[in-house]
Parts: C-alpha cells; sequence; structure tokens
C-alpha cells in the first residue's frame, strides 16, 4: 500500500487547473484568486444510479456531549504561513503532543499541520485526512490537492479541510533508521542472488534497518503506533475547539480511522473510508499472500488490456510471456538508465507494482517496457524511483522506514509462520510472479528486529450514530474486497459499504460516483442504500468541433509517450486532451489561441496561472464544452518543482502544451 492517491508531481496541475474553483470562476467572468467555493463543476460529476443515492430521511443525531473537564489543558493553534511552496490559501502550525500520552508530561513530538481554512462565516466543522501507507504525508495531500477536495465533495467552504504528517512521518519528527545514502546502494539489490556474498548482502540489508532503529530512536519506537496516532488527531480535534470531527482515510487510513473511531467514539462526525485496511481479521496466510494474489490479478487486467487495445506499447499475443522474458533478462543483464543506475528486474518488478495501482499507469508502463527491451531502463527506474519515494538527488521521504516501524508499533506486520517452508511453497504457486524474489529469510517477524516484545493490535469497534461510509475495489489490488467488507461489519450499524467496480486503488477524486457518496456522508451526514455499486467513469469522447481547433505557429508535434498523461493527471474520464510540444514564444502561442478560439465562436475567459510560469487560457465552445488550453514554457518545467519530473521528457529548450476537453459537468 505504498501510493494511495495519484497527487504528485505535475498531477497537481490537473487538479489545480481542471478540478479547481479558479478555472470555474475565470469562466464565469469572476475574479480567479483564491476562494474555497466554487460556483461550477468542472470535473464530470454524473449522476448516481438510483441504488447509489443518499437514503432520504433526516440527518443522522448527534450525540450530546459533555464539555471539556475543569482545567483540562487545550492548546490554541496558531496559524500562520507555510513552507515555501506552498499555495497562500493554505495555514499551517505544529502541535505539539506527548510521545507517550500516558506520560503527558515526558518527551514531546510536533505532528505538522497544513490546513485550508473554512469561510468563517459558514464553518461547520473540520475534515481530517490521511492518505494511508502507513507513512504517508497527509500535509502533501492536503497542500496539493485541497482546493479539488473542497469542489469535489461539495464542501464549499464548510469544513477547514486539514492534512497533518503522523508521528514519525516527514516533518512530525520523520523516522530515519538509515541515511539516505544507505538506502539508495541497497534500494534494488539482486533479489535472486547468484552466491553466498550476494546473498548476505541481502539479509543484511534486513537486518541493518533493525540496527539502525535501536541506535537511533530505541525503545521509543513503540510509541509510534496507530492507537498514538489516533489519539493525536483527538488533540488535533481538541486544539481547533471542535466537539467532533469528520475523516477521510486512504487504504490504511481506514485502518486509523477505525480505531480513532474504537477510542473516541463520541468524537466522531462522520467518516469516510476508501480502499479499506483491515488486518487484524488475517490468517497466517492471509498476511502473506492477500496483497501478493492482488497483484497478480491486476497484472492479469493489466495483460489482458495490453493484449487487446492500441494503447499499449508492449503488446503481444501473451503479455504475460513477454513480460516474464524481459524480467528474467533484465536479471542475467540489467539495462542502463540515462544517468547511468543499472536498471535490474526488481526495478522492473517495483515500477510494475507502482503501475497497478491505477490503470491510469497502465500506458506508461508498457512504454517503459518496451523501453527496456531496448537496454533503456530510464522509464522504468522513474516509475519505480516514485513508488519508493527518492528524489532524483537520491534523497527519500519517510515513508517506508516510518511505514515498518508503524506497523510493528500497532501490531499489523507478519507473524513468523509455524511452518515457513510450506508457506513459500503456496506463496510461489498463488502468486508465481510477485512471489518470485521471497525467500525462507523474508517470512520471518523482522519487528522482532527494533521492537522488546510482540504487539497485540487493536480490533476497530465502532456503534455509535455517526455515518461511515467504506468503499471497496471489487479489482482493488492492494486492498482486497474482502478487506471492505470485514471493516463494514466492524463499524457498527451506522457504516455502509459501497462497492467499486473498475480498476485501482483509491477512489476519492478518481471517481465521480464515489466521490459523490463520499461527499454526502461529509456535508449531509447521509449513507448510501445498502448495497450500492459504482461503476467505472465513462471516457469523455472526442468533441466534433476538436479538428477545427488550429495548432498556432510554436506548437510542434504531439508527444507519443503517454507517461505525459500520467505525470499530468491527464485522466480520459475526466477530459479529452492531446499535448503537444511547444517549439516557440509562449506568449505568441497564448495569443493564437485566444484569438482561434473568438473566430470559432469560443467564449473566452482571462488566463490564469495554474501552476508558476504555466499559462492557462479557458473557454466555453459554442456546444457549452468547456476548453482548457495549458502552455508550459521550459522556464517553468526548469524552475518547478512540481514539475520536475514531466521536465524529464522535454527536448532541450522546449516545453508543452495540454489542449483538453473537460467533461459535461
Amino acid at each position: 500500500m505504498r501510493r494511495n492517491l495519484a497527487v504528485g508531481a505535475a498531477a497537481s496541475l490537473a487538479l489545480t487547473t481542471f478540478g479547481s474553483a479558479a478555472l470555474a470562476r475565470a469562466v464565469d467572468g469572476e475574479s480567479a484568486g483564491p476562494k474555497p467555493t466554487s460556483t461550477l463543476a468542472l470535473t464530470a460529476m454524473p449522476t448516481p444510479t438510483s441504488a447509489n443515492l443518499p437514503v432520504p430521511g433526516p440527518t443522522t443525531p448527534m450525540p450530546t456531549l459533555a464539555p471539556p473537564a475543569a482545567g483540562a489543558a487545550v492548546p490554541a493553534l496558531s496559524w500562520g504561513p507555510c513552507e515555501e511552496g506552498v499555495d497562500p490559501e493554505y495555514d499551517c502550525t505544529t502541535l505539539t503532543v506527548p510521545l507517550d500520552h500516558t506520560n503527558p508530561g515526558g518527551q514531546m513530538i510536533g505532528i505538522a499541520l497544513v490546513r485550508l481554512p473554512a469561510d468563517p462565516s459558514s464553518r461547520e466543522g473540520a475534515v481530517l485526512l490521511n492518505p494511508g501507507g502507513p507513512g504517508g504525508s497527509g500535509f502533501d495531500l492536503v497542500s496539493a490537492a485541497g482546493v479539488a477536495l473542497n469542489d469535489e465533495l461539495g464542501l464549499a467552504g464548510r469544513f477547514d479541510i486539514i492534512g497533518f504528517d503522523p508521528r514519525g512521518v516527514d516533518r512530525s519528527g520523520g523516522l530515519r533508521c538509515q541515511a539516505d545514502v544507505e538506502i539508495d546502494r541497497s534500494l534494488y539489490l539482486d533479489d535472486t542472488p547468484d552466491d553466498a556474498a550476494e546473498l548476505a548482502a541481502l539479509q543484511a540489508v534486513d537486518v541493518s534497518f533493525g540496527a539502525g532503529c535501536l541506535a537511533r530512536y530505541g525503545d521509543t519506537l513503540r510509541h509510534y503506533s496507530t492507537d498514538n496516532t489516533a489519539r493525536d488527531m483527538d488533540a488535533i480535534r481538541a486544539a481547533l475547539g471542535d466537539q467532533q470531527i469528520s475523516f477521510v482515510g486512504i487504504s490504511y487510513g481506514t485502518y486509523l480511522g477505525g480505531i480513532y473511531a474504537t477510542l473516541f467514539p463520541e468524537r466522531v462526525r462522520a467518516m469516510v473510508l476508501d480502499s479499506a485496511y483491515e488486518p487484524t481479521g488475517d490468517t497466517e496466510l492471509d498476511q502473506y499472500i492477500t496483497q501478493l494474489v492482488g497483484f497478480e490479478e491486476a497484472f492479469a487486467n493489466w495483460a489482458a488490456w495490453c493484449e487487446e487495445g492500441t494503447e499499449c506499447a508492449f503488446a503481444a499475443v501473451d503479455v504475460g510471456a513477454r513480460w516474464d522474458a524481459l524480467i528474467a533478462s533484465l536479471d542475467a543483464k540489467p539495462a542502463k538508465s540515462e544517468d547511468g543506475r543499472p536498471v535490474n528486474q526488481v526495478v522492473m518488478e517495483t515500477a510494475t507494482i507502482s503501475s497497478l495501482y491505477n490503470d491510469l499507469s497502465w500506458p506508461a508502463l508498457g512504454a517503459a517496457l518496451a523501453a527496456a527491451e531496448t537496454g533503456d531502463g530510464t522509464a522504468l527506474l522513474a516509475l519505480a524511483d516514485s513508488y519508493e519515494g527518492r528524489d532524483d538527488d537520491g534523497t527519500f521521504d519517510t515513508q517506508h522506514q516510518a511505514g515498518r516501524v508503524i506497523r510493528c508499533a500497532s501490531g499489523i506486520d507478519q507473524v513468523t509462520p509455524a511452518d515457513p517452508a510450506a508457506l513459500l511453497a503456496q506463496l510461489k504457486v498463488a502468486a508465481p510472479r510477485f512471489a518470485r524474489g521471497i525467500d525462507l529469510f523474508d517470512l520471518r517477524d523482522s519487528c522482532r528486529d527494533f521492537l522488546a516484545q510482540d504487539v497485540q493490535a487493536t480490533v476497530p469497534a465502532y456503534g455509535g450514530p455517526a455515518p461511515i461510509v467504506v468503499i471497496g475495489g471489487l479489482n482493488d489490488p492492494a486492498t482486497p474486497f474482502r478487506w471492505a467488507q470485514e471493516l463494514t461489519a466492524l463499524m457498527g450499524p451506522s457504516a455502509s459499504l459501497v462497492s467499486f467496480a473498475g480498476e485501482g486503488h483509491g477512489q476519492i477524486l478518481t471517481s465521480s460516483c464515489v466521490t459523490a457518496l463520499e461527499g454526502a456522508v461529509i456535508t449531509e451526514l447521509r449513507l448510501p442504500a445498502p448495497g450500492s455499486t459504482c461503476e467505472p467513469d465513462p471516457d469523455v469522447p472526442r468533441p466534433g468541433f476538436w479538428d477545427e481547433i488550429p495548432v498556432p505557429f510554436g506548437v510542434g508535434g504531439p508527444v507519443e509517450d503517454p507517461t505525459i498523461d500520467l505525470l499530468l493527471g491527464l485522466t480520459a474520464s475526466d477530459l479529452y486532451s492531446d499535448v503537444w510540444y511547444l517549439t516557440g514564444s509562449a506568449a505568441d502561442v497564448e495569443a493564437s489561441y485566444v484569438a482561434d478560439f473568438g473566430n470559432l465562436g469560443f467564449t473566452v475567459a482571462p488566463s490564469i496561472e495554474p501552476l508558476p510560469g504555466t499559462i492557462g487560457i479557458p473557454a466555453i465552445a459554442p456546444d457549452g464544452t468547456t476548453v482548457v488550453v495549458i502552455i508550459i514554457p521550459p522556464e517553468a518545467l526548469a524552475t518547478n518543482d512540481d514539475l520536475s519530473e514531466v521536465a524529464d521528457l522535454a527536448p532541450p529548450g522546449q516545453g508543452f502544451v495540454v489542449v483538453a476537453a473537460l467533461a459535461d459537468p
């Protein structure tokens, strides 16, 4: 469950442009300045089928809560400007909490918070978010997608949208048991060692993590648990001065939400638990096999798509066989990337896994595999590095390191099996591709490398009245539908299960049907009807006027690499788009599109700046279709961190032009 919501790098360009209030107001003729409300939905939000409509009736009654105990210390939050790179419409602060909540006078830790504030005149409360992991940054999620979440969930500025880095993650005392250089050196070690020395090196990596954790943090590691993160969440609620909070959790974040509801049942207003994760009921076999089988099934779906369609550069009569041949070839002789780093079978497997989280990544995976067959592993390495949280300079975020500690401190990591050899044989049969590199050494409780004793996981158990919607994907490789069913049962009679019939992991802001149902729970306290199912959004069709739009001087040929769609967040269900190279002056191209749109009878709004240095031209076609042109000059690619991955696809001195038609609102 590494990456749970595709909001990163230049995907924020699509979120802040194609799904933002700024563009909506620009097309409507209003100011394009920051504002947390929107009068026009730009991302397609088809009306759910009758089976998915919120249950009619009164809103869920809220319990009467006692005021805080006399003399209880409730810290006040002092919000201020955020770090460089965060939009100024967001506020940031740090809340200090005890590392050990049973010892409030002991060691403290700071929890980093970011907020898209509600309209003070209509504020009803706060929505806290966690993107999963464990170890994912809620700060990064909200600072990139807070405006889109406000718009698409229909929050209309009524709620503070708050992201936080959980204890041990990045800005909140991020755990670093190993130095970046040590991680980088061992990240893609050959998992099929050819001799005893290679085997020893591989095993030493795992052991060294535990040794590093003990050396740096000692017995404090036991405090980085899900239970304590839930207690931190309640400290955030108290510091806000709110009697209750609403919560959106994705993947592991659904388990965190379940634990919060278990520990603080009266403090729950509403919950969205998307791509549910409930590990406490797993058997020994389940712990090891569940996700392996999930990714085998997702791989089969990708391979079938690649064999049948025209968008896959890795197409073959038997894509699985072609993949098997390539991974064996890279094991024997790694390819090279542009920076000289080797690209072996571990890189290929990691890139494949990362691309199976969302079918938006499928074309990019096919193109990367095809390039690797020619000896160029650059694209595969980029996919793998993104999944591993590695930046171009060889530095890492803390997700993997923090995630291992959090799982162990929470008691939700794997146990040592009673019969490792028998279990290994089962895994090899059930998941021949993704269990390929597993050996007996991997089948152990590695938590004992840095925790003195086993931890008993807290089982979610909630029976209160707050509405809770649980989303389970029928084709989710990382969190299978079984977990959604189990978590729904544990969350009591006020929980409702929604199944998503499409591909991928994490459907908020991805499925319009799911997002609409989730928004209704937060804004109206209304649950979906029992048995609700959401189908995938249809692709936006090519507009009939598309060929009438001229290609101005200064716009070169089309970008053929499908990775560009992935990096820019150009989802076929949200928009129909073409991407071109920018070869001339951005200002001249902007002027040409404005003039051409006018000649075609379009209504053209003033240009906006989706990201620093970029130009957005919003317009409405005569048939009512919203059209957007985004111009990304080479200067913006060179200076904007959000565009660093996109910059790698541009020839020297060139940029990109995106022309997109949005789905009907």
